[in-house]
This record gives C-alpha cells, sequence and structure tokens, in this order.
C-alpha cells in the first residue's frame, strides 16, 4: 500500500508520462532518415547517428507534453550546475612511457560554460614548466604542439594554480554551484593527481570530483563510450582546431556538453578521487577512481581527499579501515579479474565477477548514510569495466 501511495503522490503519476511513453514507442520505431524529415519539419538540429536523433526527438516531445499538462516538473534546460568548468590537460609524454613515469602537466586550459544560456562565457589557459623532466620529448611536441621554448618561458605549476584560483574568484565561479567535466578519468585521476605530489601541493576540492563526459554521454544516448572525435562524429560535429592542443580539445568538449544539455541530459559529478595502495608500488603514486551515484552527487555526498591524498566523507568521515580495506580488496580483484581476462578471453565481465571474491564489493559505489559507511555489493558492468580499464593503463 505504501508504495502504491508513493507512487499516487509521485510526479510521474500524472497521466500526461503515460503520453509521452507512447510517443517514445513511436519514436523507437522510426528510421533514421524518418526521425531526421521530422527533425527538419521541427526545426530542429537533425544531425548525428541514429540514436542521437531519437532522443533529441523524445526530449521535445517530452518538453511539449509537460509544457502542455503544467506539471510541477522543470522542463527547461538543466540548470543544477551554474557553470561547466570543461578541462583537458596536456601533460609530459614519450612515445613508450615506462612504468611509474611521473606525468607533469605542461598546459592548463579551462572553458568556462554558463549554463544558464548555455554559452562559453570564458577561457582560461597557461602553459606549465615541468620540472622532473624540463626537456620535452619530440614525440610530445610533435603530439601536442607544445614547444620547447613555450614551456621554458612559462610559470611552473604552483604558480599557474594560483593563476586558476584568481580566475576563479574573479569569476566568481568558487561562490557558485559548478563541477569541472573531463573527456575521461586521466585529467584528475592521473594527471592532476600526480602533478600536485610532484609540486607538493594539496588537491584543490574542486578536482576531486567532477563529471566524466564520456560516460555521461554513453549513458544518455545510449552510445558506446568513445573518444573525442567519435562523439562529435555521432552528433553530426567536426573536431575544430589542432587535436591534442588542450584548449582546443576544451573547447570540441564544450560545444558537445551544450549540445547534450540541449537535447535534455542532466550531466552530474558521476567520478571522485580515492585512494588506493597497490602492491609493489609507492602508496602516493595514484589515486583511484571510483564512481559517485546521482543522488550522491545531487546530496553533495561525493569524497574529499586531503592534502595527503587521503579521504574524508562529506559530510560523513569514513574510517580510516574501512578505506583501506577498499582500496586493499580493490587491487586484488583487479589483479585476478586481469589473470582471467588474459587466461579465458572470451570471459565476460559477469564470469570475471562470479570468479572473483572481492570485485563486485570493492568496485561497487560506497553509500554513506548518517548512521554507517559500507560498500556496496552491486557494482554496474559499467563501474567494474571503468576501474578495469583505469587499472590497466596504470600498469
Amino acid at each position: 500500500m505504501n508504495k502504491i501511495k508513493a507512487f499516487k503522490d509521485s510526479p510521474f503519476s500524472d497521466p500526461v508520462y503515460k503520453q509521452i511513453s507512447m510517443r517514445n514507442g513511436e519514436v523507437n520505431k522510426m528510421s533514421k532518415e524518418e526521425l531526421k524529415q521530422k527533425l527538419m519539419d521541427l526545426r530542429l538540429d537533425s544531425r548525428g547517428v541514429k540514436e542521437v536523433l531519437k532522443k533529441r526527438l523524445k526530449n521535445y516531445y517530452k518538453k511539449r507534453k509537460l509544457l502542455q499538462a503544467k506539471t510541477k516538473v522543470p522542463v527547461g534546460t538543466d540548470v543544477f550546475y551554474d557553470y561547466l568548468l570543461v578541462i583537458d590537460f596536456e601533460a609530459t609524454c614519450q612515445q613508450f612511457n615506462p612504468a611509474n613515469f611521473k606525468y607533469e602537466i605542461i598546459e592548463f586550459p579551462i572553458v568556462l560554460i554558463n549554463t544558464m544560456d548555455l554559452t562559453v562565457e570564458d577561457e582560461f589557459q597557461f602553459y606549465c614548466k615541468p620540472v622532473l623532466n624540463p626537456k620535452l620529448t619530440p614525440f610530445c611536441t610533435e603530439l601536442t604542439g607544445i614547444t620547447q621554448a613555450m614551456v621554458d618561458k612559462s610559470p611552473t605549476f604552483p604558480d599557474v594554480l594560483m593563476e586558476v584560483e584568481a580566475w576563479m574568484s574573479k569569476r566568481k565561479v568558487e561562490s557558485s554551484n559548478f563541477a569541472v567535466i573531463t573527456d575521461g578519468p586521466w585529467d584528475m585521476g592521473r594527471f592532476m593527481y600526480t602533478q600536485c605530489q610532484i609540486s607538493s601541493l594539496p588537491i584543490p576540492k574542486w578536482a576531486q570530483k567532477w563529471i566524466n563526459i564520456r560516460k555521461s554521454y554513453s549513458n544518455f544516448y545510449g552510445c558506446p563510450r568513445s573518444k573525442l572525435t567519435v562523439m562529435l562524429d555521432n552528433l553530426g560535429m567536426e573536431f575544430a582546431g589542432q587535436q591534442h592542443s588542450g584548449i582546443d580539445d576544451s573547447r570540441n568538449i564544450a560545444r558537445i556538453v551544450m549540445r547534450m544539455l540541449e537535447d535534455g541530459c542532466e550531466l552530474r559529478i558521476n567520478e571522485q578521487l580515492f585512494r588506493r595502495k597497490m602492491p609493489d608500488r609507492d602508496a602516493g603514486d595514484d589515486a583511484e577512481v571510483v564512481p559517485v551515484s546521482k543522488t550522491d552527487a545531487e546530496n553533495n555526498s561525493a569524497l574529499e581527499c586531503d592534502s595527503e591524498g587521503g579521504c574524508a566523507g562529506i559530510p560523513i568521515k569514513l574510517a580510516e579501515k574501512s578505506i583501506q580495506h577498499h582500496c586493499e580488496h580493490t587491487a586484488e580483484s583487479l589483479m585476478k579479474a586481469e589473470q582471467l581476462r588474459h587466461s579465458s578471453p572470451q570471459s565476460t565481465v559477469k564470469e570475471i565477477i562470479s570468479s572473483t571474491d572481492h570485485l563486485a564489493a570493492s568496485v561497487g559505489k560506497i553509500s554513506l548514510d548518517n548512521s554507517s559507511s559500507q560498500v556496496g555489493s552491486h557494482a554496474s558492468d559499467d563501474d567494474i569495466d571503468d576501474l578495469l580499464e583505469y587499472y590497466k593503463l596504470q600498469k
């Protein structure tokens, strides 16, 4: 009875949602050409692959039905965050990076999106002078377009980070509700984390959790996770500028973000840093990246790392033993899963989970409530793939 009452009290009990569902069914039966023609008739963007076109048309019909029904559900573009900061670092690299290679950030770009009017309000860009490996490799220069002369005359990372904070303060970003957006987990989980260790700096709070646009894009449009150029292509767009230029990559990611918001996507923080201790590795070498649920993102209950890279809950502090237990079992289980993949290439993710005692529990979402902290045991395939992919990249 309580469930029935809860449904009746829910905004989704409105009959309009049945109409929306029926309309979605009609859209699902349309061919790509029919979708394009309908979008053109409605004077909407008709570029993109079939999955994108379906999502765009469904969102149009949904908005129109909700407006006609005068429901209490917000109809406009999602404005949960006032600002979105798109960041795509460039870092020192070699053609074949050795194990435990210390990446240093050499370009720090930011594209600032105002969600109220879906415009790029400002940009920030600084090059950084590396200190551990001050000489760029020819491969790095060819890949990024960043020359030795460009970094030699630039400030080091600590000074650039101060410029970032000053710029954010001037734009009044820090006093607003904002989120960082990256293309994958590596910008913050590898580059920012490692650079702050090299520079003996605390990790900025705003860099400890972010929106992985690859994950959001895949979940929203129902497409496989893919690189920047493929995401653009799926939307009927072309890359503008030079690939692997931090500022150009950030601008193109911003184009994707604004298109997704126009199509009705609700972007929320979906990843965060979490201290990881891997066997036979320095304790501070890497941070683990773990998923954040939409509920936790909206309740601001993601974790924060302290200056040493440890983590404290917001608003609840997790016990240190629980964190160590999570990290140790994650490391152990990921290595077992990796061994199983090599020994049995046809194994599916679910088979790998069933063959390891702790993987599902280790990579599950950390649930926070007012009385306890525990590791969830219902990890999704996406969450498991995230950690397996990230672990492989660190090897």
